[in-house]
């Protein structure tokens, strides 16, 4: 049966008939949405009716396979529960092109599921959802997912994302440092985006910490197993990170510390004010770790050299950053 709904100045027609791909198409005058919409109903009754939509490559059901292809990939763990709430996104959807999906689309899956599931479930699953449309890199006139999310939180059908996924914008850096000048959370910044350390893993550095010889960094974290709950931990002084404590030797007059503030909250505060200043919004000084992660991922360092630099105890946590195509991969190696 086809419905037809005005999204802006055109008509969206869509065809949903038992047998065959749901079929969708925009048009500038509802008249013209109707009439495409008898002439394909029709067809499909007679049997003449030739799928001629989207290729295979941009419908739902294969974008969730790369998704679990990019974890497999990468040695990460696809649980049952979230095995199967992917799947249930793509039999829900199958068929559908992620060009024609439609926000009142998502929002009636999303309806169904919740009379079934939890809200946290639900939560779950619709993060999932946006992280298969964000790992296929498909260029979107509209983020149905995204926006239906969106206004599920508003509603309070749901509460916000289980984790956040922002990204820095290579122009939203380049306003932080020009801003920044020479101030110390010009260095902040760069460290965190170069080795995804935790804040207050950054405040607490000192020179001392790093052996340049060795390549190493002395980082206390946290550990629920060790005496005290935390553990004197070496990670990997990559080349970025170098270059940057470097600079900083130069222009912290010889102290051992890098950040002598009165506490780690003291470097979102200060991020905060310098964000606000130049206009960036929805990006908390701890994005940057999710940068840096990114990025490591991005450059082809396997899971366990990101784990190991990042601290990260699960390598299901380690899944959300991976935003990568299978044919990319198989073009590095």
């Amino acid at each position: 049966m086809a419905t037809i709904r005005k999204r802006g100045n055109r008509y969206q027609a869509q065809i949903r008939m038992s047998g065959y791909p749901l079929q969708s198409k925009s048009f500038t005058t509802q008249a013209a949405a109707k009439a495409w919409a008898r002439r394909i109903e029709s067809s499909m009754d007679n049997g003449s009716f030739i799928d001629v939509s989207q290729p295979r490559s941009v419908v739902i059901e294969d974008i969730i396979q790369d998704l679990i292809v990019s974890y497999e990939r990468f040695n990460l763990p696809v649980a049952a529960p979230k095995r199967s709430a992917l799947k249930q996104i793509a039999d829900y959807f199958r068929g559908v092109s992620i060009h024609d999906l439609a926000v009142e689309d998502v929002l009636i899956f999303a309806a169904e599921r919740r009379s079934k599931v939890s809200a946290s479930t639900l939560q779950k699953q619709m993060y999932y959802f946006k992280q298969a449309v964000k790992n296929s890199r498909i260029k979107l006139e509209e983020d149905a997912v995204q926006i239906a999310t969106e206004e599920l939180i508003k509603k309070k059908i749901i509460l916000g994302s289980v984790w956040r996924d922002r990204r820095l914008e290579p122009h939203e850096y380049d306003l932080l440092i020009k801003a920044s000048k020479k101030h110390w959370i010009r260095y902040a910044i760069d460290i965190a985006i170069e080795s995804g350390m935790r804040q207050g893993e950054i405040h607490a550095l000192k020179f001392s910490d790093i052996d340049f010889n060795k390549g190493v960094i002395k980082v206390l974290r946290k550990d629920p197993k060790s005496e005290g709950g935390k553990k004197l931990c070496k990670i990997p002084l990559l080349n970025g990170v170098r270059e940057v404590i470097l600079r900083a030797q130069n222009d912290f007059n010889g102290r051992d510390r890098l950040f002598t503030t009165s506490g780690s909250a003291s470097i979102s505060d200060k991020f905060a004010k310098l964000r606000k200043k130049v206009g960036i919004t929805d990006l908390t000084f701890h994005d940057l770790r999710h940068e840096a992660i990114s990025r490591m991922f991005e450059k082809g360092m396997a899971i366990e050299q990101v784990r190991l630099v990042s601290g990260h105890t699960s390598l299901d946590q380690l899944s959300r950053y991976i935003n990568l195509k299978p044919e990319d991969v198989a073009a590095k190696y």
